[in-house]
C-alpha cells in the first residue's frame, strides 16, 4: 500500500472513532443505577439449619445472577424502552448487585429498588419458597454510562472508518492483486462459453459415471454415506478418505472432493476419531491435513491469500485471549479448529481445481442435489442418522406444529447455488436438468422453515433477475412466480398438502402479517444482543475471547433435583457480535477486509470486463448472501457454513482469473437478454 493510500485509511480511522464517539451522544444520555440483594435460607422443615441449606445459596448464586438479567424478569419489572437489568453475584456474602440501565434519570433509584423487588420475587417462586430475600442496599444515586458508550462508539468506528477508507482505495487504486482479475473480453461471449463448458462438464461427468472407474467413484460416495447410515461407525467414511488421500498423490481433486463431501453433504461434520490430548479430530480435519500436505507445495497464489492470512491472525489472538481469559480449553480449540475451515479448505480447493472452474461448478450442482435429494428421502424413510440436526417440530407465534424441520450440511450451499444457477453463468437448457437440479435445493430450504434466511435468498436472486433479464423480464416471471406461489400457498394453507405445506405456508404468512415479530424467538435474540452489548461496553477493544460468556443465559428446569437451572448460553445468532466478542476490533477488521477484497473483485471484474463478470458477480452475491444470514444465524460455530464459505470465495477466485478457452469455429453468443450483463 502506496503513502496515500495510508494516510486515506488513517484518516477513515480518525473520522470514524469521532462520529462514533459522538454518536451515543446523539441518541440521548444512558445512566445506571444500582441495588444490592442479599438472599437467606428458609427452613422449610421443623428442623435447626444445616450446612447444606446454607450452602444451597452459595451454588444457587450464579445461576440467580443469570435469572435476574433473564427476559422473565425484564417481563415482570415492566421495563421501559431502551431499559436492560444486569446483575453480578457479591462472593462471600450471598449478595447479588442489581444494575438497571435507563436513558431516562429521573426516578431510576426507585425504579432500580422496584427490579431488585422483582427479581426476588423471580427467584423466591422459582426455588418454591425454599429461600428468601430483602433489598440490603436501594437504588443508588444514578451514573451516567455515556463515557462507555462513546468509548464503545469510537471502537466500532475506527473499524467502520478503516474498512470504508481501505474500499475507496481498493476501488480507486488496488494494488497488485487486481493484476489476477482477467480483462479485455466480452461478458456475453463469456457468460455463454462458461455456460458451455459447464454443460460439457456435465455431459463428461453423466459419460464418466458409466465407465469402470466411474462406477468406483460412485460406490465409494455409497459406501461411505449408507455405511455410516447403516452402522453410525465412522469407519466406512474413513476408509473412503484413505483412498481419496491415496488417489490425491496423482490428482489432489480427489481430496478437495473428500474434504466437500465430508463438509457440505448428508455426512455430520464432527465424525470424530481416537482422542489425543485434550483433543479428538475429526473425519473432516484429516481430510484437511491430507490435502495441506499434498497441495502445499503447488502453486496458486489468489486475490484473497492477504484477507486471509489477518482472518486467521485474528483467530490465533482471539484463541490465546480465550485461553487466558477462563475460557475452557475444549471449547477454545473447537471453536478455531472450526474457524480455521475457511481459509484451509480454500487453499486446498482453489489450488486443486486451478484452471478446472467449470468443472468445480458441475460437480458442486450435481453433488448438492444429489445430497438433498438424498437428505429429503431420509426424512420420508426415517434414516435418523443421516439427518443431521433435524427438529420435530415448528414454532410460528402461539402455534407448534408437529413435523419435520431439516437441516442438513448441504443446507447453506443453496444459497450461493440457487443464486448462481439464476445468473446465466449455468447452462440453462435442457430445461429439465436444470429443474432436476434446483427443485431438491428449493424443496430442502423450503423445508428448514428458516424464514432467516429465505428472505436474503429471495432479494439476491430478484437481483440477480433483474441484472439478467431486465425490468420488465423480471416482472414478467415475478408475475407467474406470485401467481404460482399464492395458489400454492392456498391450497398449503387450507391442508390440501398435509401437515408440512399447512406449517410451511404458516410460516410464510407470518412474515407478511407481522406474527413473527412478536415471536419469542426474536425477544430472545434482543436479550442475546443486549447481554453481548453490555459485555463489550467493558471490553470494546480486546474482546472477551473465544470460548468465554458473553453473559446470554439458558434457563431450565431440572425436575431430578426438583430446582430451576441457569447455565451461560454457548451462541449467540448475531455473528458480528460473536466477532467482536471473540477476536476484538481486530476481528471486525480482519473480516471488514475480507468482505473489502470481495466487492472489490465483484467492481473490478466488471470495470475491466474480465470474461467471468457474470460468475463474479453471482459469486460476490451468494457471499453478501451468507453475510447478510450471519445476522441472524450462528454460522460462525457451524463448520459446513464455514466450508461454503471457503468453497464460494474459491470460486470466485477461479472465477475473477477465468478465461474462454479457444475452441475451432468460435462460439455463438446467447442473446444478451438470457445473460446477465444489463
Amino acid at each position: 500500500m502506496n503513502r496515500p493510500a495510508v494516510l486515506i485509511v488513517l484518516a477513515g480511522v480518525v473520522f470514524g472513532a469521532l462520529v462514533g464517539f459522538a454518536v451515543p451522544t446523539f441518541s440521548g444520555p444512558a445512566y445506571r443505577s444500582g441495588a444490592t440483594i442479599v438472599f437467606t435460607a428458609v427452613q422449610v422443615q421443623a428442623r435447626p439449619a444445616t450446612a447444606s441449606v446454607a450452602r444451597h445459596i452459595s451454588q444457587r448464586m450464579p445461576s440467580w445472577a443469570k435469572v435476574a438479567a433473564s427476559g422473565a424478569v425484564a417481563g415482570e419489572a415492566g421495563l421501559r424502552g431502551g431499559e436492560s437489568i444486569t446483575a453480578h453475584e457479591i462472593s462471600g456474602v450471598q449478595s447479588l448487585r442489581i444494575e438497571l440501565d435507563s436513558p431516562d434519570r429521573d426516578g431510576l433509584a426507585e425504579r432500580a429498588t422496584a427490579a431488585a423487588n422483582t427479581v426476588i420475587a423471580v427467584i423466591t417462586r422459582m426455588e418454591f419458597n425454599r429461600v428468601s430475600g430483602v433489598v440490603f442496599e436501594t437504588g443508588s444515586e444514578p451514573e451516567s454510562t455515556s463515557g462507555a458508550w462513546a468509548v464503545w462508539g469510537a471502537v466500532l468506528g475506527a473499524v467502520l472508518g478503516a474498512v470504508l477508507g481501505w474500499l475507496g482505495v481498493s476501488l480507486r487504486r488496488p494494488g497488485r492483486w487486481v493484476s489476477q482479475v482477467a480483462e479485455g473480453g466480452s461478458r456475453i461471449v463469456g457468460a455463454e462459453a462458461f455456460a458451455t463448458d459447464v454443460d460439457q462438464e456435465m455431459r463428461s461427468l453423466w459419460a464418466a459415471v458409466r465407465t469402470r472407474r466411474g462406477l468406483l467413484v460412485v460406490g465409494l460416495g455409497f459406501f461411505a454415506i449408507a455405511g455410516y447410515a447403516a452402522t453410525g461407525s465412522v469407519g466406512p467414511p474413513f476408509v473412503v478418505l484413505v483412498v481419496a488421500g491415496l488417489a490425491a498423490v496423482r490428482d489432489p481433486r480427489w481430496i478437495a472432493g473428500a474434504v466437500l463431501v465430508l463438509g457440505i453433504s448428508v455426512l455430520p461434520p464432527k465424525l470424530e476419531l481416537v482422542q489425543i490430548g485434550p483433543v479428538t479430530p475429526t473425519v473432516l480435519e484429516v481430510a484437511v491435513l491430507i490435502g495441506l500436505v499434498v497441495l502445499w507445495k503447488r502453486p496458486g497464489k489468489s486475490i484473497f491469500t492477504v484477507p486471509l492470512v489477518l482472518l486467521m491472525a485474528a483467530v490465533a489472538i482471539g484463541g490465546m485471549l480465550g485461553v487466558t481469559g477462563g475460557g475452557e480449553f475444549s471449547e477454545v480449540a473447537d471453536a478455531m479448529r472450526a474457524l480455521l475451515l475457511v481459509p484451509l479448505a480454500f487453499l486446498i480447493v482453489y489450488r486443486a481445481f486451478a484452471g478446472r472452474l467449470a468443472q468445480l461448478v458441475a460437480i458442486v450442482a450435481v453433488g448438492a442435489a444429489v445430497a438433498s435429494a438424498v437428505e429429503l428421502l431420509a426424512a420420508v424413510m426415517d434414516w435418523q442418522r443421516l439427518l443431521v440436526d433435524q427438529r420435530s417440530s415448528v414454532i410460528t407465534g402461539d402455534d407448534t406444529a408437529e413435523v419435520a424441520r431439516l437441516s442438513a450440511p448441504v443446507l447453506p450451499l443453496w444459497g450461493p447455488l440457487l443464486i448462481l444457477l439464476a445468473s446465466g453463468a449455468f447452462p440453462a437448457r435442457p430445461r429439465w436438468r436444470l429443474l432436476l437440479i434446483a427443485l431438491p435445493g428449493l424443496a430442502h430450504e423450503a423445508l428448514s422453515f428458516n424464514r432467516s434466511t429465505w428472505a436474503p435468498l429471495l432479494a439476491c436472486v430478484v437481483l440477480v433477475a433483474v441484472a439478467r433479464f431486465g425490468s420488465r423480464g423480471v416482472v414478467k416471471r415475478l408475475l407467474a412466480a406470485a401467481v404460482l406461489g399464492l395458489l400454492t400457498l392456498g391450497l398449503a394453507s387450507g391442508g390440501a398438502l398435509g401437515q408440512t405445506g399447512e406449517a410451511l405456508a404458516g410460516r410464510v404468512t407470518s412474515v407478511f402479517s407481522g406474527e413473527a415479530l412478536v415471536e419469542d424467538s426474536l425477544a430472545d435474540r434482543v436479550r442475546e444482543n443486549t447481554a453481548a452489548l453490555n459485555t463489550l461496553l467493558e471490553h470494546p477493544v480486546l474482546g472477551t475471547g473465544v470460548g468465554v460468556p458473553y453473559g446470554g443465559e439458558i434457563i431450565s428446569y431440572d425436575a431430578v433435583h426438583d430446582r430451576t437451572v441457569v447455565e451461560p448460553r454457548p451462541w449467540i445468532h448475531n455473528q458480528y457480535l460473536r466477532i467482536w466478542l471473540w477476536f476484538g476490533a481486530f476481528g471486525l477488521l480482519a473480516v471488514g477486509l475480507l468482505m473489502v477484497r470481495v466487492a472489490s473483485a465483484v467492481v473490478h471484474g466488471w470495470r475491466r470486463r474480465a470474461p467471468g463478470t457474470v460468475l463474479v458477480v453471482a459469486l460476490g452475491l451468494g457471499l453478501a448472501c451468507m453475510a447478510t444470514q450471519s445476522i441472524f444465524q450462528t454460522t460462525l460455530i457451524d463448520r459446513p457454513s464455514l466450508v461454503v464459505v471457503a468453497l464460494t470465495l474459491a470460486m470466485l477466485g477461479l472465477a475473477a482469473d477465468w478465461r474462454p478457452q479457444v475452441r475451432q469455429g468460435g462460439t455463438t453468443p446467447l442473446s444478451a437478454k438470457r445473460i446477465m450483463t444489463r
